[in-house]
């Protein structure tokens, strides 16, 4: 008899059952481009965010982790403060969108000069320009809303529909939640971009989820931000993206 109650339990734990696949309030969807519109009016809503978090950077040239106190702002302001496990400054970096500055504590040296792609790579692990990295840093990478072809399948194993897109000889690769139309990741190819993944979504306003961990991947790094205590759309002021040296520090214009 005991043998006889425990065959229904182990064809549950047999792999490959179906899995039922949850398609939330969507239903089951078959148009690429209204999943996309659904991903571009997210994007709208955000505007910026403020807060806390960690900083994890993978590359040939620097690994760790560093925490961070973080604000952004679109199109164009970031400031980033870090400091590492001890509390130690590490650095930190502010741009309006024309000028940046960077502050190194350790060498007590304070850079400055235009905001453009080549001079922030020289200080962050990831070589955009200001505006480029302000999205990028909301979740907000460039999808190709306009492509000329589309097509999506769905991947039942993951629970994800996938979409590919084509423009001319750039082509992107999406994977998009089921149940409630979350971008989890992107890749890009035919043209310099970054491929990006998403995970650990919160509700930070009514209606609307927020990816709380940001993973960005180029050639050169992979840089991984952890937003914790953060709040989205704040009030923009611009003195909060301009940094003076401080006294003593040797200021490096470039």
């Amino acid at each position: 008899m005991r043998r006889l109650l425990l065959l229904p339990l182990l064809a549950l734990l047999l792999p490959g059952c179906p899995r039922r696949l949850d398609f939330g309030t969507y239903g089951r969807l078959d148009d690429p481009f209204y999943v996309l519109q659904v991903i571009q009016n997210r994007y709208q809503q955000v505007g910026g965010l403020v807060g806390e978090g960690k900083l994890a950077v993978d590359s040939k040239e620097v690994s760790g982790t560093l925490r961070m106190a973080v604000e952004v702002n679109e199109p164009a302001f970031i400031y980033l403060e870090t400091v590492d496990v001890l509390g130690t400054p590490r650095g930190t970096f502010a741009t309006a969108g024309e000028r940046f500055a960077f502050y190194q504590p350790g060498e007590n040296v304070f850079y400055t000069g235009p905001a453009t792609a080549e001079q922030l790579g020289r200080f962050l692990p990831v070589s955009l320009p200001p505006e480029d990295l302000a999205a990028a840093m909301l979740g907000e990478l460039p999808l190709l809303f306009d492509a000329e072809e589309a097509r999506m399948e769905v991947d039942e194993t993951a629970g994800t529909y996938v979409i590919l897109l084509r423009r001319g000889v750039v082509r992107q690769r999406l994977e998009v939640a089921t149940r409630d139309l979350r971008l989890i990741a992107v890749e890009t190819r035919g043209m310099q971009a970054i491929d990006g993944s998403f995970d650990d979504f919160e509700e930070l306003l009514p209606g609307l989820i927020f990816p709380t961990t940001v993973v960005l991947e180029t050639p050169r790094a992979e840089v991984r931000l952890r937003y914790t205590d953060i709040r989205l759309n704040p009030e923009v002021v611009p003195a909060n993206f301009e940094l003076q040296p401080p006294p003593g520090a040797r200021v490096e214009a470039l």
